[in-house]
């Protein structure tokens, strides 16, 4: 889909305070903020997992895994929406809003005057992400951290205890012998510089102050010191945050005469790093990361699984199934370790392994049981260092106790379960015989099923081959008829070519008959008319030879009577005048009547 056109200022020059802010954590100009800065800033909103979540997808249109100014203001315009009540829709970029409202650690309202001061600040904005993802690693309490959560990770730089009372005395700068984020941001800041090789100022810097301290660190009282925590069993106990007595306000004695604290495995370097890539694999922000998350990072070590599996079950120590900052660090240095020195990871966690939001203050006091204070007399401090160290070996034997006890209870229980599941496997088994039986019956059963099935399938299998040899039969019949059939109408098709050229002569005799008739009508009319003059001359004839009968007897009587004139003998003359004269007049009229 396509996203509206929104103003990039959204008409409110708040956006644009919080888009400095953001920034701030682009040290290259880049443009692109994160989605794990995008994700930090968003959250100080108070809005659900899940809607931050709506409003990154709708933001992030382009699924570019980081949002550009545009985005971020349509970020905030959605944020300011549903903090107003409203759905999560692009529909409602358009309406007017308020400006949306952040909060940070400490519940104090985020304002565009913020940037003024984070923006003279000399911490780098990489800097600031990374030790604050190791201040939150800290698990703090009302965004505080005490000097016993503390200490661990200065002492871990392996830089001199005084610096690093001094150090301290410098970030704490409220002297409430806590760090907040700010504070302990400076500390870390201060340690890597120390570890540069750079001097520890005597004072802090202004532009090294927090921009939320400057107005409280103006009021101090000049020259006022706070004591990082001392090693001593009082220090134990809590951190007050009266003002210290002269003996413990040096930097120099809270950390000199005492035993070294048990350090944890994982360096404050490596420990920033693994935080970081921590914080670009917790896609979701939520503190913790699963197998799923982090497989394709532990199949980059080419460690067996077997081996990445045992590294898990370790670092997952409450066994959860998800690992938190601490367990992923340890986890990644127990791979390390294995890939760059080849050292295999133990059986079970050695003291300086455990994390340390984990450790009970038993174990912690174990690196702390047993300072001691010098008396400048060297028999009593070699006799004090002996007692002291003697409490230590001594808590360690306790400890090296109640661990052998508690796996021997584990081993006791697994004991007990193993018992308790040969028992259940037992009768397991007796089921399973008791199944056996009914299934070996079953399969006797089926055996004489199969028996006669056997014989069914025979008997089909002769019928089948009858059938076959019908079939092959059938076959056989139905192409020699195939054979005459297509040889009858081979002869079909030559009779059916006779039989057109006889009917294609049949027409032409019929249109010859045709012809033939009409010729044979006119000539029977010629015919006829020729009859009928036949018959007229044949009438006439008959006439004529009737005439000429008469004519003739006449010409015989006038013979017979010159006859008899000759002879003298006129008294025996026929009488011929009226005779001849009928004939003559019969014959004329016959003649003219049939002319």
């Amino acid at each position: 889909f396509f996203l509206p056109r929104v103003p990039l200022s959204g008409g409110n020059a708040v956006f644009e305070s919080y888009y400095r802010q953001v920034s701030l954590l682009d040290p290259r100009n880049t443009g692109k903020i994160s989605a794990g800065d995008a994700a930090q800033f968003l959250k100080k909103s108070g809005l659900s997992d899940n809607t931050l979540g709506k409003i990154w997808d709708l933001a992030d249109s382009d699924r570019k895994g980081y949002l550009d100014k545009r985005g971020f203001f349509i970020a905030l315009r959605l944020v300011a929406s549903a903090q107003g009540g409203n759905d999560i829709s692009l529909n409602n970029l358009n309406q007017t809003a308020a400006a949306p409202k952040f909060r940070d650690t400490d519940s104090q309202l985020l304002s565009g005057s913020t940037t003024a001061f984070d923006s003279q600040w000399a911490i780098r904005p990489d800097e600031k992400g990374k030790f604050e993802g190791i201040f939150e690693s800290l698990s703090p309490v009302n965004g505080l951290l005490s000097g016993e959560k503390v200490r661990p990770v200065l002492i871990n730089s392996k830089l001199p205890l005084d610096v690093l009372g001094k150090i301290w005395d410098l970030s704490d700068v409220d002297k409430d012998g806590h760090l907040d984020k700010e504070e302990f941001t400076v500390a870390l800041h201060l340690v890597y510089r120390a570890m540069e090789k750079e001097p520890v100022p005597s004072s802090l810097p202004p532009s090294l102050i927090p921009p939320s301290k400057r107005k409280k660190s103006a009021n101090a009282l000049p020259g006022a010191v706070a004591v990082l925590p001392a090693f001593s069993s009082s220090s134990l106990g809590s951190i007050t945050s009266h003002t210290p007595s002269p003996t413990n306000l040096s930097p120099q004695h809270s950390f000199k005469s005492t035993s070294p604290a048990v350090n944890w495995v994982v360096s404050v370097v490596d420990k920033a790093k693994y935080d970081e890539l921590f914080t670009n694999t917790d896609i979701d922000n939520n503190g913790c990361i699963t197998g799923t998350d982090i497989i394709e990072i532990f199949m980059q070590s080419n460690l067996s699984q077997t081996m990445l599996a045992q590294i898990w079950g370790l670092a997952d120590t409450k066994q959860t199934g998800k690992l938190n900052r601490e367990q992923f660090a340890l986890a990644m240095h127990l791979i390390q370790q294995k890939v760059n020195k080849g050292i295999d990871p133990p059986s079970a966690l050695t003291s300086d392994m455990i994390p340390p939001s984990e450790r009970t203050p038993t174990s912690d006091s174990t690196s702390s049981v047993g300072s001691v204070e010098l008396t400048g007399i060297k028999e009593l401090d070699d006799l004090s260092q002996e007692i002291a160290q003697l409490q230590r070996e001594k808590l360690f034997l306790e400890q090296a106790i109640r661990e052998k006890e508690e796996t021997i209870r584990s081993k006791n229980s697994d004991v007990q379960d193993m018992q308790s599941n040969l028992d259940r496997e037992s009768s397991g088994l007796h089921s399973l015989e008791s199944q056996k039986q009914d299934a070996q019956g079953r399969l006797d059963e089926m055996d004489q099923q199969r028996s006669k099935l056997e014989g069914m399938l025979n008997e089909v299998k002769q019928k089948c081959q009858e059938e076959s040899q019908l079939i092959s039969s059938l076959q056989s019949q139905i192409r020699s008829r195939e054979t005459n059939l297509r040889s009858q109408e081979d002869e079909l098709s030559r009779t059916r070519a006779d039989l057109s050229r006889l009917q294609e002569e049949e027409s032409q005799l019929e249109q010859r008959l045709l012809s033939g008739r009409v010729q044979l009508d006119s000539v029977v009319k010629s015919l006829k008319s020729t009859q009928e003059e036949i018959n007229q001359a044949r009438s006439k004839l008959l006439l004529i030879q009737d005439s000429q009968k008469e004519m003739t007897r006449t010409i015989d009587q006038y013979n017979n009577a010159l006859s008899e004139i000759n002879k003298g003998n006129l008294n025996n003359l026929p009488d011929l005048s009226e005779g001849s004269s009928d004939r003559e007049n019969g014959g004329v009229r016959n003649a003219v009547r049939n002319p």
